[in-house]
């Protein structure tokens, strides 16, 4: 009984965890500026960010598509940092923005547009995007829409894996931000430029799978969506299975 016991155990953790890990990732930046040209200078770090993020979507060499026309995420240093890695890097908007078309990517980099198309369109492609295993990058703070417009444009999509954004106004932080985080992405990472973006938020806190990572005075700055769970979930999700198994083994010994 216990070997069958152990054996069940097994079973089901790797089934939860297969099927967590079948979900995309998420990386939201409340700002656009972190990654145009002018973001990478000294004591910045938009490379690293970069390369890291690019490297937890894909778990090394990955091909990424920036679909969109917005000079935030199609400048030359970016692209130079991305290729010069080995990565694969698109910037265009060209063809139909569908779920078939983003899966020939490892990630899609987005951020708005003056002639973007509407959150109708796009949020339930990207939801099916990530629940299929893609993974995205939002550069918020652009200014198309107003901060009001900006966070509702993004919060259709965002709001499905337990993050949004701030309409009220935008968070007015400015300059080269002081990064202290352990997480992948950031890295050897501790300087990043922004210049005004929508707060993030974390709206189920009680979930390890969206986070903010990176704030200041209250204002959310970086987060995630990982479906993956931490050490300390999987453990937490073991005792579980087991308590579940035992007592089920209980009742059919009776």
């Amino acid at each position: 009984m216990k070997h069958r016991l152990r054996i069940g155990l097994a079973l089901a953790v790797f089934a939860l965890m297969t099927q967590a890990q079948s979900v995309g990732r998420i990386v939201v930046n409340n700002d656009e500026w972190t990654l145009r040209d002018s973001g990478f200078f000294d004591p910045n770090d938009p490379d690293d960010f970069a390369l890291n993020v690019a490297n937890w979507f894909a778990g090394g060499l990955g091909n990424f598509r920036s679909w969109t026309t917005n000079s935030a995420l199609g400048g030359t240093s970016l692209n130079a940092t991305l290729t010069g890695a080995g990565h694969t890097w698109t910037h265009s908007i060209g063809g139909t923005f569908d779920l078939p078309a983003l899966m020939a990517y490892d990630g899609i980099f987005l951020a708005r547009y003056a002639s973007d198309l509407p959150s109708a369109t796009v949020a339930p492609v990207l939801t099916d995007y990530v629940n299929a295993g893609g993974n995205v990058y939002i550069a918020a703070g652009t200014g198309i829409g107003g901060s009001a417009g900006e966070a509702e444009y993004w919060n259709a999509f965002l709001n499905n894996f337990g993050l949004g954004l701030v309409g009220t106004t935008y968070n007015g932080i400015s300059g080269s931000i002081a990064i202290s985080s352990p997480h992948a992405i950031f890295a050897g990472v501790d300087h990043l430029y922004q210049n005004n973006g929508n707060d993030v938020v974390d709206l189920d806190g009680a979930d390890p799978k969206n986070q903010v990572l990176v704030s200041q005075g209250g204002h959310g700055l970086y987060a995630v969506y990982d479906p993956v769970p931490e050490p300390a979930s999987a453990v937490a999700l073991s005792a579980g299975v087991v308590g579940l198994l035992r007592r089920r083994s209980r009742r059919l010994s009776r």
